[in-house]
């Protein structure tokens, strides 16, 4: 995993690791400005961007890693930037802005981290008083239960992922505050938005999944449940030409208790199937609720409170979208943490379920910006995998492999001598390395065949490895095919875009957008464009910034003149 933290989030030099910060010298002291930087010079090095190809991709992440004298310690955090390349008639541009939250105030203003986040605790306010201390802390803490409603001890540093929720455009992140952004400009737009204020939820995911009719579905925590920590599936429908943001009309729709009093799972997405079943996987990285609260005093990050208890088995649950129950069956897997879903659906009884999973989980607290120097940190890869769930096993006897699903080596047995039917999972493995996955988001939920992530490239005289190969895997062949960048080069996140000028698309007809990052050049960045049939390259824009062009997360491409903007 240290892959991640070392060639995603931050550049690599040719030479050695870097700091993160180093990579962010063009940005991190600029004061109490606003960053913008626009393209002032481009050219196309190859082939030439379809003409249908007009949109927006608009990427996230985490750019902005120092703040005066302060660092950030841990690589989800760091400041937003975002990052927009527009295409239209066959020509590109691109610019990017800082994401203008309060976070982002405050920490200018002060000129230093005064706002946490994940894996940074804020420093104290050397000039607070002790009452004033002792009353922060307070107001946090019951922030956290319910009592108190202080908007300023969550951090709004959005800067995870964007999303549209009908023609509004959000910056979303792992609390429970959203900041809209103009598509445009890239400008913020307004206050805050607090879900936990039209919905009973205390966060929600970075990945809600959008259906055909615009409408959004998310999970979230709430931890002022009656009945304990329960996680909460919610629904927004979109919006349109309004002023009001979607998540006025925000519904609760299923809610399932942690298997864990005051220690709720950590979790970063689900899946969801066309036929009506949400999955949630909970596994056992969980949060102490109780110690998040002492950490306001003493003076511990969120992923500090976290804690990969490894002899507890990763369990899946299955909830009707329609009407909110639980379904009866458990199922659980040995050994398993995940960030995210690949795809889910349902055929002949059987749930199918595929993610990019880890056999550990408690590495994730502690990748840390320092960590990045460092070689053979985290010794987990993610792999995508295929774990098949019957749904009917009211005739299974104990031990028998329940899978009918064919070609599949995954395996379901029914455990014996519980009171409660419980299926024992095993994968099946697509491949070695993958993460960040994307699919034709047109098949989610649905029968599917090609995953597009990043993947891994072989060792080389400079590297022991890298991940930055855009890989693509057929689920049923097992075949796969990547694409190699320059090494030196960092890849970011596949978007697939489909072809809409095929009258009957087959399920790979378009292309795949990735930005991509010459780690000796932090001022550049390509908008590389790929076939998803051949995995070959059709068309780059090279860009030359006025400032240095960081890495991020995710991202959602927005094709002119379609009203649903699907992931």
């Amino acid at each position: 995993m240290n892959t991640i933290g070392r060639t995603l989030f931050g550049r690599k030099l040719k030479s050695q690791l870097t700091d993160l910060r180093s990579l962010h010298r063009n940005i991190a002291n600029m004061g109490k400005s606003d960053w913008l930087c626009f393209t002032y010079s481009y050219h196309f090095r190859k082939g030439t961007i379809p003409t249908w190809l007009q949109g927006e991709l608009i990427r996230n992440g985490p750019g902005i890693q120092k703040i005066g004298n302060d660092s950030y310690t841990h690589i989800f955090d760091g400041l937003a930037i975002l990052h927009k390349f527009t295409l239209k008639d066959g020509k590109a541009n691109y610019q990017s802005r800082a994401l203008r939250s309060d976070a982002y105030k405050k920490n200018m203003e002060a000129n230093r981290i005064v706002v946490s986040e994940f894996g940074t605790h804020a420093v104290r306010d050397p000039c607070q008083s002790l009452f004033g201390r002792l009353k922060s802390d307070f107001s946090a803490v019951g922030s956290l239960f319910g009592k108190t409603q202080s908007e300023n001890d969550i951090t709004d540093n959005c800067c995870v992922n964007v999303g549209y929720y009908g023609d509004q455009l959000y910056s979303m992140t792992e609390t429970n505050f959203v900041r809209r952004v103009d598509p445009e400009t890239l400008e913020t737009l307004g206050p805050k938005t607090n879900i936990g204020n039209f919905v009973a939820i205390n966060s929600a995911t970075a990945h809600p999944h959008i259906l055909e009719d615009g409408t959004a579905i998310n999970v979230g925590n709430s931890y002022r449940h009656a009945g304990g920590p329960h996680y909460c599936f919610i629904k927004v429908p979109p919006s349109f030409q309004t002023e009001q943001t979607s998540f006025e009309n925000a519904k609760l729709i299923a809610e399932i208790p942690s298997r864990w009093k005051m220690s709720p799972a950590y979790f970063h997405s689900f899946g969801i199937t066309k036929s009506g079943k949400l999955i949630f996987v909970e596994y056992p990285l969980c949060l102490n609720l109780l110690g998040l609260a002492a950490g306001e005093f003493m003076r511990r990050s969120y992923a500090e409170w976290m804690t990969w208890y490894p002899k507890e088995k990763t369990r899946f649950h299955v909830i009707s979208m329609d009407d909110g129950k639980l379904h009866p069956v458990i199922y659980e897997t040995d050994q398993l943490f995940l960030f995210h879903h690949i795809n889910a659906f349902e055929q002949d009884d059987e749930l199918i379920v595929d993610v990019a999973g880890y056999s550990d989980g408690e590495w994730v607290g502690h990748i840390t910006t320092k960590d990045t120097l460092k070689e053979g940190n985290f010794s987990e890869k993610s792999s995508a995998r295929r774990y098949v769930l019957p749904l009917n096993v009211e005739s299974a006897k104990p031990g028998e492999n329940l899978v009918k699903l064919k070609g599949a080596t995954a395996t379901a047995s029914l455990r014996a001598g519980e009171k409660k039917s419980t299926i024992d999972l095993t994968p099946q493995h697509f491949s070695e390395m993958l993460e960040l996955p994307r699919i034709n988001y047109k098949y989610n939920g649905q029968n599917y065949t090609y995953i597009y992530g990043i993947g891994q490239t072989a060792p080389s005289t400079t590297y022991k490895f890298e991940m930055n190969v855009v890989t693509k895997i057929d689920v049923v062949t097992g075949k796969k095919i990547d694409w190699v960048p320059e090494e030196g080069t960092m890849a970011s996140e596949p978007v697939f875009v489909p072809d809409p000028t095929k009258a009957n698309p087959e399920e790979d007809d378009g292309v795949i957008l990735t930005a991509l990052l010459p780690t000796d050049k932090p001022t550049n960045v390509s908008l590389l464009v790929l076939d998803a049939k051949t995995m070959k390259e059709v068309a780059r824009a090279e860009f030359s910034a006025e400032g240095a062009v960081t890495g991020t997360f995710h991202g959602q491409w927005a094709q002119t003149g379609e009203k649903i903007h699907l992931y």
